[in-house]
């Protein structure tokens, strides 16, 4: 499940109850200002309480891009208590997963944790560059957990404001065939409110779990996606 950098408390606290796989949670806008610094505040207090729950789900923090000058800040704060992952907000190819996996590498070796330890999800096919670069993704990094299809990225890049034209369907299958390829869970968009058939849908198109926008969407997608068939895999809703 998305969890938004202004969710408020009651709704942080439906997250960690709502029986996701997993939360990501949002950092906000790209700023080095006093509101970035409280959100990932925010973000290190949330991965210390889950923690201490016996049934929380896994905590992965968007960070800023690779190339931004944030990311290096995002990480440092992070890395108080380190998060189960980090999710790039776009993936540009294997070179991508690859410099994540250095960055995360040296904070790990700083804060005592295990080499690996910090799993790597990423936004995938949001561009067309990213699209044609989905195929080198198969063993770039052994910490890489999942593909997120940015659905919404990609039509902005193309101008699309709605329909599923072939550059589309194109894409969502290449993010599938991409994320199989390296034996990983292919995670669907968000599905609007009330069209839960889109998961149905989603797993027909070779997905193996979604994204969602708020709690009550969870039961419909383990419905569609049970937990029981990705138990030997990275968990496949967030």
């Amino acid at each position: 499940m998305i969890l938004e950098s202004d969710a408020s408390d009651e709704d942080v606290a439906a997250a960690l109850e709502c029986g996701a796989d997993a939360l990501l949670l949002r950092l906000g806008p790209c700023a080095e200002d006093a509101a970035r610094r409280g959100v990932r505040a925010r973000a290190c207090a949330l991965i210390n309480e889950a923690r201490g729950k016996s049934a929380a789900p896994k905590l992965f923090v968007e960070v800023a891009a690779l190339d931004s000058e944030l990311i290096e800040a995002d990480l440092d704060a992070l890395f108080g208590p380190g998060p189960d992952g980090v999710f790039l907000p776009s993936c540009d190819g294997a070179a991508s997963l690859q410099r994540m996996a250095v960055k995360l590498a040296v904070r790990e070796a700083q804060a005592g944790r295990a080499d690996g330890a910090t799993r790597i999800g990423a936004f995938a096919g949001g561009d067309p560059a990213a699209v044609l670069a989905l195929h080198s993704l198969a063993g770039a990094s052994p910490r890489l957990a999942a593909l997120a299809f940015d659905e919404a990225g990609l039509r902005a890049a193309l101008g699309l404001a709605e329909g599923n034209g072939a550059a589309v369907q194109m894409a969502r299958g290449a993010v599938v065939i991409a994320a199989a390829s390296a034996g990983v869970p292919a995670l669907a968009p968000p599905a609007q409110p009330g069209e839960t058939q889109a998961y149905a849908a989603a797993r027909r198109d070779g997905f193996r779990g979604a994204m969602a926008l708020f709690p009550g969407e969870i039961a419909a997608i383990h419905e569609v996606f049970p937990r029981s068939e990705n138990r030997q895999r990275p968990q496949s809703s967030a």
